[in-house]
């Protein structure tokens, strides 16, 4: 047994809200891949966790119409050597009960997970002065002292306090974290058993003999504890909660129901909610934290394995269509640039020359990316026909005859000056202080090395748990991180990360701090406080529960209904052109199935029209979505209707897995909306590019 490494993968996996008790599983193939080229299927679908095949169109929504939620699924690996590099030279094996490893049986498997969510005792997203954001607004300054965005909800803990030292404060740990505490599970529990991240269920940890421990005094967490809370959609009162798969002893864990609630003020009125990313005392059920795991062996004895990490997300109303740049590819970059990841790749400081690119790895999901992303947005018909000339490239072609003018066509990730030319790829708005998107250096590199022929079509593949690794965050948004939907532009701070990964650990896992929870076992522990600030970006300190979703919008709602379109920030000279922020997993302008229109004679389905994906009455005063300013459409103009709107939004999903009146489906050409509870066709869909009215209104 001492010569063999047990590790949960994935690393990192991503679960996403939804106001529905029933769940699918997140995808864990990668999305923008032609998994099926039968079928023309592209991978990034969900899995219906009743029958294991891709989600179908009718498995969106319940029968209450409301949205299901994803829900993320981890596994166990084990490993017969350590691993010196990256892929690894062992495969390893998942294992279940009654495997045998290394003479022993396995008898069962306990999981521990605690999740958490820090984002009301934390900083805002953008710093005072409004002009630094994302790790800008965490560096030294010139007097060498660390910088930090202003605190949120200020108006908890001592007014003579600020910064790192207010977050601190007893007060605002206690009441300002939502904190169930930690759960358990064992593989080996009924089907049926359900392990909920609310009050009422108690608290129970692993010791480190394997044993279930109670921890009934956790100080236990939630905003109405604490507060007169004013409610969207009922309490928060969950995070969600653990289950195990049938039959395979897998870990399923489904995230919140999308809740938003705000601390009522003195009026007896909402806190204010009118900005896109940073709203003062509101609340979400958005989560994150720890996947531990002990395997139990028929004599006795116990094995650790190396944790994942858990994280809740914003819906994933478009998940086959992949971004330019995913999560992935930023991590990877950091792994490859800081980390020593593969060293025939990068090392000293540079890349290496004569690296060759694997083309279905590499550069295929990139076209692919580009391809799709013509599906939720209205790209003029000169962008559609260059997109989908990408989308036919193979391995066969030769670069520069297919695009004779690709190197000018990208951005360079290199090239400061490159960052103000908005009609070079990709066609995205930029990250934090950026006016347009790049692809990653690593991803900058290898299609240059492409379009140089020094490339191969495919290379041996990589161990399913590395795969899985790898494939969940391909689904989840890279490059553009103002601040972001799954995570933030912390995944490209070394100090998130366990460096010390060749051995038992391997690549890719978070820097976890390991609590220790037998304090809670006895009464004295309800006084002490389990969470503290934790990490802080370019700072050495391990991450606990909720602390990679501290960075994110507050609550989420308000930044995934901002984000439509807009002028770049900061925006070039004379631009007058509006881009897109996420269309992959914040879709803008998309194609309704039901306005497909049916050619009998040539036994097809035609595109009808395109509307707005958020397009709805409301509320406020300035009557939901319609607007007469450009750089305003397709959103709701004031943030509580898109809070009380959000589970109306429709899905984006491939032609095949829609029914149609005229055979079987609408085809695997065209990436529909489906499921939209919108009633109206909301404001009209203008070509692209939109002139910004001159107004003065940005």
């Amino acid at each position: 047994m001492s010569n063999t490494y047990f590790r949960v993968h994935p690393a990192i996996n991503i679960a996403r809200v939804g106001n529905s008790d029933s769940y699918y599983i997140a995808p864990e193939t990668a999305a923008g891949d032609l998994i099926d080229k039968e079928s023309g299927l592209f991978g990034g679908l969900p899995t219906n966790k009743d029958t294991g095949k891709p989600v179908e169109a009718a498995d969106f929504r319940d029968s209450a119409q409301k949205v299901v939620r994803q829900a993320a699924r981890f596994r166990i690996y084990a490993y017969d050597r350590p691993q010196d590099a990256y892929p690894g030279t062992d495969p390893g094996r998942e294992i279940k009960i009654g495997d045998t490893v290394g003479g022993k049986t396995v008898k069962d498997i306990v999981w521990m997970v605690h999740l958490a969510n820090k984002k009301n005792n934390f900083f805002q997203i953008t710093s005072a002065n409004g002009e630094e954001e994302g790790i800008n607004a965490y560096k030294p300054g010139p007097d060498g002292k660390y910088n930090f965005p202003p605190v949120r909800d200020p108006s908890i803990g001592p007014a003579a306090k600020d910064g790192l030292e207010k977050l601190a404060e007893p007060e605002r740990l206690k009441k300002l974290v939502i904190d169930p505490g930690p759960r358990t599970i064992a593989s080996s529990a009924a089907p049926d058993t359900v392990v909920p991240f609310n009050a009422a269920t108690p608290c129970t940890f692993v010791d480190d003999k394997g044993n279930v421990v109670d921890a009934p005094y956790y100080p236990v967490s939630f905003p109405d504890d604490h507060f007169k809370m004013y409610q969207y959609f009922g309490a928060i009162d969950t995070l969600g909660e653990l289950r195990i798969e049938k039959d395979t002893g897998r870990l399923v864990i489904a995230g919140g129901y999308g809740r938003a609630s705000g601390i009522e003020q003195k009026d007896g009125g909402p806190p204010p909610m009118t900005d896109a990313i940073d709203n003062n005392y509101w609340f979400d059920d958005i989560a994150d934290g720890p996947v531990n795991a002990t395997v139990l062996f028929d004599d006795g004895s116990t094995a650790e394995v190396v944790a994942g990490w858990f994280v809740t997300s914003d819906p994933g109303y478009a998940p086959q269509t992949r971004n330019i740049v995913s999560t992935w590819d930023d991590i990877f970059n950091t792994w490859v640039e800081n980390l020593d990841l593969m060293p025939d790749l990068y090392s000293g400081g540079t890349y290496q020359s004569d690296y060759k690119a694997v083309f279905n790895r590499d550069i295929l999901p990139v076209f692919h990316g580009a391809f799709l992303q013509r599906w939720n947005t209205n790209l003029p018909s000169q962008g559609i026909n260059g997109h989908d000339l990408m989308a036919s490239i193979t391995p066969r072609d030769k670069p520069s005859d297919r695009i004779p003018s690709f190197k000018s066509l990208m951005r360079d990730p290199n090239i400061p000056q490159d960052d103000d030319e908005g009609v070079k790829m990709p066609l995205s708005l930029g990250d934090a202080t950026k006016s347009f998107l790049s692809v990653s250096p690593t991803q900058y590199f290898l299609m240059m090395q492409w379009y140089d022929n020094r490339f191969v079509a495919d290379a041996p593949p990589i161990g399913p748990g590395e795969r899985l690794d790898r494939d969940v965050l391909l689904n989840c948004l890279g490059g553009r991180y103002s601040p972001g939907i799954e995570l933030t532009f912390i995944v490209r701070d070394v100090n998130l990360y366990d460096q010390d990964w060749k051995g038992a650990t391997g690549p890719f896992r978070i820097n976890q701090d390991r609590l220790d929870y037998t304090p809670y076992t006895e009464e004295s522990g309800r006084d002490k406080i389990p969470l503290g600030v934790g990490y802080i970006p370019l700072q050495t300190a391990r991450v606990q529960p909720g602390d990679l979703s501290k960075f994110m919008s507050q609550p989420w709602h308000t930044d995934y209904n901002s984000c439509a379109v807009h002028l770049p920030d900061p925006n070039p000279d004379a631009n007058n052109t509006l881009y897109w922020s996420w269309p992959s997993q914040r879709p803008v302008q998309v194609h309704p199935a039901d306005l497909c229109h049916y050619d009998a004679e040539k036994g097809v389905w035609n595109l009808g029209g395109q509307l707005f994906s958020v397009r709805g009455d409301g509320s406020g005063p300035e009557n939901g979505t319609h607007t007469n300013l450009p750089q305003k459409v397709g959103r709701f103009q004031e943030y509580p209707d898109f809070v009380e709107n959000w589970h109306k939004v429709g899905f984006i999903i491939q032609g095949t897995q829609i029914p149609a009146d005229h055979g079987d489906n609408y085809g695997s050409d065209k990436f529909l909306e489906i499921a939209s509870l919108f009633t109206g066709p909301g404001d009209l869909v203008q070509p692209w590019p939109t002139a910004v009215l001159p107004t003065g209104d940005d």
